[in-house]
């Protein structure tokens, strides 16, 4: 082989030792640990059908939801699965890929946080229950996703503008459903009240 092949050969293993001690080394835990705020919500709303089941009211009524309070539990979780990631790294770009990797986990677990984690644990308290008079505009029944199940649905409009919930579709049960197809009040009298994070609980239904 002549010298200019050698020079080459040791330029590419300069090159290949260079980029290898420059590449970031990532344990295997970091992932784990990076999946935690996803992982967690779904965790606890397993817990709390397996605790509480339908003990705690979780109806949440259109115009109250907990989309931010599901942010703020979606943050808290990203910075302590964060915290706990980059506990053992030492290298700049490895936190930052620490932090990159639970920030989009927290968003995958953001709705589960709001549907699923907080509704349960907002109907641990009610407060401050009222009757909010509102017209029935229409009913509907809707089929859950790969499944056979049954959804339904009652489209509400509240009578006065000031009321503490608004309008929209309501789940309600097949009895209430089909109480309401039988005989299509015109209008229908909402219970609801105030849970432990704010949110306005529907707690029944009643013809007027």
């Amino acid at each position: 082989m002549d010298r200019s092949g050698l020079v080459s050969i040791d330029c590419y293993a300069w090159w290949m030792k260079r980029t290898s001690s420059q590449r970031t080394a990532m344990p295997q835990s970091l992932f784990v640990k990076a999946v935690l705020p996803f992982a967690a919500p779904i965790l606890l709303t397993f817990a709390l059908v397996l605790l509480v089941g339908n003990h705690w009211p979780r109806d949440i009524a259109p115009g109250s939801g907990l989309k931010l309070a599901g942010l703020i539990a979606t943050a808290a979780t990203a910075f302590v699965a964060w915290r706990y990631s980059a506990a053992q790294l030492d290298e700049p770009k490895a936190c930052k890929f620490a932090a990159l990797l639970c920030a989009v986990t927290a968003l995958l677990g953001w709705p589960v946080w709001s549907v699923g984690v907080l509704p349960s644990v907002n109907g641990a308290i009610v407060r401050g229950q009222s009757t909010v008079h509102m017209t029935l505009e229409r009913t509907e029944v809707t089929h859950a996703s790969k499944s056979r199940k049954l959804y339904y649905w009652a489209w509400l409009k509240p009578d006065q503008s000031d009321a503490v919930i608004g309008s929209g579709r309501y789940f309600i049960s097949e009895d209430v459903y089909n109480r309401l197809e039988k005989t299509s009040p015109a209008t229908v009298k909402v219970t609801v009240g105030q849970g432990l994070l704010g949110a306005r609980i529907v707690l029944g239904y009643d013809q007027r």
